[in-house]
Parts: structure tokens; sequence; C-alpha cells
């Protein structure tokens, strides 16, 4: 989720907002309501979207609040653990009864919060509605979470919507990568496994050599759980999370540099189209087509 609090802090010029970010803040931006350090989420959903987010948003440092599903609503002022209640679920099927939270009958969409993240329901954000949303950021984790009209209620109301094109883009990334995968028959690392592992074993050899030869005596380098683990390589998640991040990191950076470019204020979605639009033409233009 780093890449997310990345536009939230290139966005808003509150420090304290990315003080859990691996990734700098931007300037130059126009400026957002202020976001208070300890960022509180409430979630639309806890299917496979909406866990996955819980759990990465709460690494980043945020604090869930609330949660959203069709038979029950969450609510906790410190914390709902995204584990524990996805260990719950499993157990029972249902977020109803978790210990680690109250129920509650309280719509939770329009409940003060800094990030709204709907991850289930289309157009669960419209005219009738929007009115009502008090969140200082909302984070379209699903689909076509608000109507247009609504989009632009948000952007008037000066919200920042972080849209669904660019927020759930990675599930695509992946597929991509599954399919080139699938298209070469090879698992990603399967040819270098073997020689990574064996080149580590013979570094740390040539370092053990190195340095009873210095002190004219016996030495033994043990690695580190952590070389260890590495020794032989990638894994085939550590290639897909490493090729999902620069990728969604280099095209979030795109987008803002669009956003400053064409002075499109807090309206992330328009510099997505433009900067897809100024992909497709480019494409266009250097394949020899021309435009009618």
């Amino acid at each position: 989720m780093s890449w997310i609090f990345f536009i939230i802090s290139a966005l808003s010029r509150n420090s304290d907002v990315t003080k859990n970010s691996p990734l700098p803040a931007l300037d130059s931006l126009p400026c957002m309501p202020p976001i208070s350090s300890g960022i509180n989420a409430e979630y639309g959903g806890f299917g496979n979207l909406g866990m996955h987010a819980c759990r990465y948003f709460t690494r980043a440092g945020a604090r869930v609040i609330g949660i959203v599903e069709k038979d029950c609503s969450l609510v906790n002022p410190e914390g709902i653990d995204p584990k524990a209640l996805e260990d719950w679920v499993i157990e029972t099927g249902s977020v109803r009864g978790f210990p680690g939270a109250q129920e509650t009958d309280k719509e939770l969409l329009f409940e003060p919060c800094d990030l709204l993240v709907p991850c289930a329901v289309e157009k669960v954000i419209n005219c009738d509605n929007v009115n009502k949303i008090q969140a200082k950021i909302v984070v379209e984790g699903a689909n076509c979470t608000m109507t247009p009209l609504a989009y632009e209620m948000l952007l008037k109301r000066n919200i920042l919507v972080i849209p669904d094109l660019l927020v759930n883009s990675g599930s695509v990334c992946s597929s991509y990568f599954e399919w080139l995968k699938n298209m070469k028959h090879v698992s990603f690392g399967r040819l270098t496994f073997k020689y990574m592992r064996e080149s580590n074993e013979h570094l740390l050899n040539s370092v053990q050599t190195s340095i009873e030869s210095l002190f004219n005596t016996d030495c033994h380098i043990t690695p580190s759980d952590e070389f260890t683990a590495r020794m032989s390589g990638a894994s085939e998640k550590d290639f897909v999370n490493s090729g999902l991040s620069y990728t969604v990191e280099g095209t979030v950076n795109s987008v803002l540099e669009t956003v400053k470019k064409e002075g499109l204020g807090l309206d992330v979605r328009q510099a997505c189209y433009s900067l897809a639009m100024a992909k497709i033409v480019k494409t266009y233009a250097t394949a020899g087509y021309t435009f009618t």
C-alpha cells in the first residue's frame, strides 16, 4: 500500500501522513484537508480485496476502525486486527460475533474517517448520499464504487478520490505476470535458483578462506537467517511482488507528474485517462498509423 500513501503524501503538505511510508513526499501540488497522524480507515467489504487492503494498510501504519459486511458492521476506535478477523471469518464464515470489535447499526460509510475504502458494491456512493461522506480520502478498491456525478461532487468538496483503475490495477498486473509464465512454461527463477545458491556459497567460502589466510586461524562463517533465505535467489513470490511494486509505483509517479503538468488539482482520475490516451497516441504514432 506504499504507493497509496505516496499519493496521499504528494497531495498533502502534512508530513505526519507519510511517517510510515517508504516513499518520499512530493510538494508543490494543490493542498487538501490535513490528515492526522495515525490514519483511521473504514472498509466496505472484507472479501479478498478488503481483507488484503486491511492487512497492508495496517502494516503501513493505518488503523482500521470500521468494516462493513453484508450481514454485519464492525467498529473499534482502537483498531481492528485484520489477521484476527481473517482467522475468525475462516473459522465461522462470518464477521458476526468477532470479539475484537463491536457490532453496530450505524452506516459506517458516512462516519468520519481519514480513508474510506469501498471494496465490494458498485455505485455505493451516488448523488443521493455523496453529501453524507465525511472521509478525507476515498480509495476505490472495487470497480465503479461511485457514479460520475458523485465523483465530481466529491472533488468540489476538496475530497481526494484515488480511482479504481489505479488502485486495483495490481490484480491485472499480476495476471499479466502469470500469463508470461504460462507462455514460457517455466516458473520464474527456475533456471537460476541452483546457480544463485552455489554462487552465494562460493562467496561465503571465499570470504572465509581470505580471513583464515589473513589471520592464520580457523574461521567458520555462518550466514544469517535473512541471507540464507535469499541464497537461492528470488522466489516466484519475490519476483511477482518486485515486478508489481515496480510497475504500480512507476505508474503512480507518471500519474502524479500528469497531475502537476496539466494542473488537474485533485482530479487523479482525469490524470489517469490523460496518461492512458497519451500512451495510445504515442503507440499509434510509433507504429506509423494516422488518425482520421
